[in-house]
């Protein structure tokens, strides 16, 4: 362990500080909520700070600030002056790298390395949206009579409710406001409850930025102001990245109340899956890539690979493999610099992948690496990498999210029993295909059941198409295109305006 950097970046975490009250119309206000919520450090399992609930009558306050600030500051702006805004507001997430890291390593346990990594991309979805504002054309002109004409354009849809995960705090925020924000909408935020502070940072810099007050309103708060939220009159269009579970209680919520337009990205159970053509390759380089998609920020990812199907040729190699490169995860402080595997997010989540491990042995299935058994001398949440195979494509470890770092082996004979096991999941999020052979990639991307599928016939890894990338998904994994230029105008709606003239 690196005990000078560690010292160093505990020492900046003492003195890191944002004020955890509703950020409304531009300042923060006090929580009319006499509900408290106590946050945990993962790394430690004790409380870090505390803050009230966002109520009501805050969702209220809120909605009724970005409506204002839609329909008198932000509708109407000027596109260049918008962009000057949204690329001023990149460059301060960027300036403000360290204090927006330090918040998502200790309110989630992401280690610090990796946080520092995700500034970039978060304010790179900023940027990528400010330039898309006089790049991407808006509208067409339809074929119509010589003595009239009809234009078919796209209009904000006005208050825009983002509700973001805990695992990728800052990202997932960035993912949302940017395109929300450079269509001309206003936005209120509702964070998880374990990770508001990054989200609130955020927002003081969007305003020091000249974001106008009431274009970016946050609402710290738990499951009843998300509620409370979705369910506003005044909220024009929702969007949420979270549990399957979550965005149908969305969904009914909405039903129950006022019909309104939403895009989620919600669970997922996505597969790897390797054919044995990839014996030509270096085994342990395949394992390298395949770990990293399965494990990245400790299984807590929802394209996470954590179904692998691997074929029976090379299935007894390869997962050997596996095994032994997994080993060398191991749990550690995540804010030593030199940590890449950091603890989980909460108790609840840590007990909630126990709780799976004990199922998967239960189910019959080889427990090849039991992450339980991972030694660390930190306290928290901390659990290794587990690895079964043999596993029964029925079985719960095999067709739920777990989001922990719990992986399964599966064997298949050939590409229709690959296809069929694959498919075999109520999830359509994403899935990853090895192999050289050309027409059977391209018959399970036709096939398979994902909204992002990776196809890799290489062990080199090229730059894919990054902010440009969107994609939708399927089943439980939720609906509504997020990403790229499509994923701009989800947050637009299509109007049609006919002039008729003499």
């Amino acid at each position: 362990m690196n005990q000078s950097a560690t010292r160093n970046w505990r020492s900046l975490a003492t003195d890191l500080s944002v004020e955890i009250k509703p950020f409304l119309n531009g300042s923060h206000h006090d929580a009319t909520s006499d509900s408290l919520f106590i946050a945990t450090n993962p790394a430690t399992g004790h409380s870090h700070f505390q803050y009230h609930i966002s109520s009501a009558d805050n969702v209220d306050s809120a909605v009724l600030a970005a409506k204002i600030a839609w329909e008198e500051k932000w509708r109407d702006i000027n596109p260049s002056q918008r962009k000057h805004i949204l690329l001023t507001l990149a460059d301060a997430i960027i300036s403000n790298s360290r204090d927006l890291a330090l918040f998502d390593c200790l309110d989630m346990g992401k280690p610090i390395q990796t946080a520092l990594q995700e500034i970039f991309p978060a304010a790179g979805f900023i940027r990528y949206y400010a330039e898309s504002i006089d790049k991407i054309s808006r509208g067409s002109v339809a074929p119509s009579s010589q003595d009239s004409m009809e234009i078919q354009t796209y209009r904000p849809h006005g208050v825009v409710a983002a509700l973001t995960p805990w695992n990728f705090p800052l990202i997932n925020t960035c993912l949302k406001i940017g395109p929300a924000l450079a269509a001309g909408n206003t936005v209120v935020i509702k964070p998880s409850e374990l990770t508001p502070r990054s989200t609130l940072l955020l927002a003081s810099l969007a305003q020091e930025s000249g974001v106008p007050n009431g274009v970016i309103n946050v609402l710290p708060g738990d499951a009843s102001t998300g509620e409370a939220l979705v369910k506003h009159p005044l909220v024009d269009h929702i969007t949420f990245t979270g549990s399957s579970a979550t965005g149908k209680t969305i969904l009914s919520t909405i039903g129950d109340s006022t019909i309104k337009s939403l895009h989620l990205e919600c669970g997922g159970k996505s597969p790897e899956i390797v054919f044995s053509d990839i014996q030509k390759y270096d085994l342990s380089e395949v394992s390298k890539t395949i770990l990293r998609a399965s494990l990245w920020n400790q299984g807590q990812v929802c394209v996470s690979r954590s179904r692998i199907l691997i074929q029976q040729e090379v299935y007894q190699k390869l997962t050997a493999e596996l095994v032994r490169q997994a080993q060398s995860f191991t749990p550690q402080d995540p804010l030593d610099e030199t940590t890449t595997f950091g603890p989980l997010s909460s108790k609840r989540q840590l007990e909630q992948v126990v709780t799976y491990i004990e199922e998967g042995c239960k189910s019959g299935a080889k427990l090849n690496l039991d992450g339980r058994n991972a030694c660390t001398s930190e306290p928290g949440f901390f659990i290794g990498p587990t690895i079964f195979s043999e596993v029964d494509p029925d079985s719960s470890i095999a067709q739920e999210e777990i989001f922990g770092p719990v992986l399964s082996i599966l064997p298949f004979k050939d590409e229709q029993d690959a296809i069929n096991i694959a498919n075999n999941s109520r999830y359509g999020l994403a899935a990853t295909l090895w192999t050289k052979n050309i027409s059977r990639a391209n018959k399970f991307a036709s096939q398979l059941r994902a909204g992002k599928i990776h196809i890799i016939a290489s062990t080199n890894q090229p730059e894919g198409a990054g902010f440009a990338h969107s994609a939708e998904p399927v089943g439980q994994s939720g609906f509504g295109v997020e990403g790229g230029t499509n994923g701009f105008l989800s947050y637009m709606r299509q109007q049609s305006i006919t002039f008729s003239m003499d």
